[in-house]
């Protein structure tokens, strides 16, 4: 079994505790969550430990820097005395879910540690603030700009419900900028109150923030369309600076009452004055039956959003260095989605990023074959040597044998290889595995950091001698460059 310890300690197999035993998967499938586990020690060890970012009841959110990388990141940490027992559960959930998500809108968790003390979830850093924040500080803001954003909200809904994940209080302070670049994505955060549902199955837990929450989780029945309407909601706020419905109320009753109302400011003049196409998904979003109102993956294809977002276009040349990826192991294949996923810039991702939300077609946040296939045959203007190529292309790049390619599966067989694999990069990685700095990775440092997976010795001994050419049992330098850099396209 793997063992996740702050520090590395030798080659001793150490046992997993229950909690991390739930977080694990019991076989190596290669995927952004093997790297996130609960791991135990000093957090000291890895992060320097810098200002803090923002205070609330349970702890502090702190900007901490990566020892070995450099990179910045963002640090919650959670004091335990000060949590019962339900939040460290819901703690928990979140962790459980963000660490399986896998989508260019959703914050992205890193790490999880624990001492005596405290809890602390290492997520990315989001430094441009809050949406709503930001473009109340805009010169100039127009529907164009919404649209822009609601496409990538929408977008990490629509993936979230293809995954029966509902939210469940999106509300504006949820929704961060990734940067100050005026280009920079938006992300979507806080997954403490999210809920794994199965299909077809409604919730009862009445939960969310009173101005945002829908009338049906009010009523105690609901599904994912909750967040839709918290959606339409946010829409109205961001387009006319007030809510759809009376907030100066006397009591949180009368609030849930004037939402249930099923009667909304439609006729102001801030509303009014809205285009026609704008004012249709709102009152679409805001149906007060839920079934009528429509998924996140239809309003990605509403007129409104068509017209006013940016098109997603899709590359050639990205196309083309997709269909020639090649890859010769499952242990090449992680460390490249842990450089894709935690070393990329924004700037490095846009144009596969565009390529990939272009081809989904469906808009669940993977690629399936007959999506694959019908961007080829558009490219070859030939279906069968279309369906040839992704035959190809999906024995090299669905390495967790999902049927779909996940955003960073994408990303790493698309990227060009001298972004993916800059000696920058490949030193990075090397200095995440080689946690004591002494320019070799033992078995234990390659367990610590791939701690999401729970396999027995024999199976971490095949995965090391992917990479462990001369079999003395450790991982050098120039073993795991030369293992990276060997031919990755055909």
């Amino acid at each position: 079994m793997g063992a996740c310890s702050g520090k590395s300690g030798g080659d001793k197999q150490q046992a997993m505790s229950k909690e991390q035993k739930q977080l694990a998967v019991n076989k190596f499938e290669v995927g952004p969550n093997i790297f996130v586990n609960l791991k135990q020690g000093d957090i000291t060890d890895t992060y320097i430990i810098n200002k803090i970012l923002g205070e609330g009841s349970y702890g502090q959110v702190r900007l901490v820097q990566h020892k070995k990388t450099g990179q910045q990141r963002a640090m919650k940490q959670i004091q335990k005395k000060k949590i019962l027992k339900e939040q460290e559960d819901a703690m928990f959930s979140e962790v459980a879910l963000l660490k399986d998500m896998d989508h260019q809108n959703i914050v992205k968790l890193f790490e999880l540690y624990q001492d005596s003390q405290n809890y602390y979830l290492v997520t990315e850093y989001l430094n441009g603030g809050e949406l709503l924040d930001k473009l109340t500080k805009l010169s100039t803001f127009n529907e164009r700009t919404a649209a822009e954003y609601m496409k990538q909200v929408l977008s990490a809904l629509s993936y979230c419900h293809a995954q029966n994940i509902i939210h469940r209080d999106m509300k504006p302070s949820n929704i961060m900028l990734a940067s100050p670049d005026p280009k920079s994505p938006v992300k979507v955060i806080d997954f403490g109150t999210a809920k794994k549902q199965l299909s077809g199955e409604s919730q009862t837990q009445v939960i969310g923030t009173p101005l945002y929450i829908a009338p049906e989780v009010i009523d105690k029945n609901y599904t994912e369309k909750c967040d839709i309407w918290s959606c339409g909601v946010i829409l109205y706020q961001i387009l006319t600076g007030k809510f759809p419905f009376d907030v100066k109320v006397q009591s949180l009753q009368q609030l849930f009452n004037n939402i249930k109302s099923g009667k909304y400011n439609f006729n102001s003049k801030e509303f009014t004055s809205l285009s026609f196409e704008a004012q249709a998904l709102i009152k679409s979003m805001l149906s007060l039956d839920p079934k009528k109102r429509p998924a996140a993956s239809e309003i990605l294809n509403d007129p409104w959003i068509k017209e006013k977002a940016k098109e997603d276009k899709i590359s050639l040349d990205v196309m083309n260095d997709l269909g020639k990826f090649h890859n010769e192991s499952n242990m090449r294949a992680a460390i490249l989605q842990l450089i894709a996923g935690e070393m990329m810039t924004n700037e490095e991702k846009d144009q596969l990023n565009q390529t990939f939300q272009s081809m989904d077609k469906n808009k669940d946040g993977q690629l399936s074959k007959e999506e694959l296939i019908q961007a080829y045959t558009q490219v070859f203007n030939d279906e069968l040597k279309a369906k040839h190529l992704v035959d190809d292309i999906f024995t090299q790049i669905d390495q967790n044998n999902s049927g779909k390619i996940s955003y960073t599966e994408f990303l790493v067989a698309s990227s060009k290889q001298n972004t993916i694999l800059s000696k920058t990069k490949i030193d990075q990685a090397f200095k995440m595995f080689d946690k004591d700095g002494n320019g070799q990775i033992s078995k234990q440092e390659l367990q610590d950091i791939m701690c999401g997976v729970d396999i027995d010795n024999a199976q971490w001994g095949q995965i090391i001698a992917q990479c462990d050419k001369n079999g003395d049992g450790i991982i050098q330098y120039d073993e795991f460059a030369n293992m990276l850099l060997q031919t990755a396209k055909k």
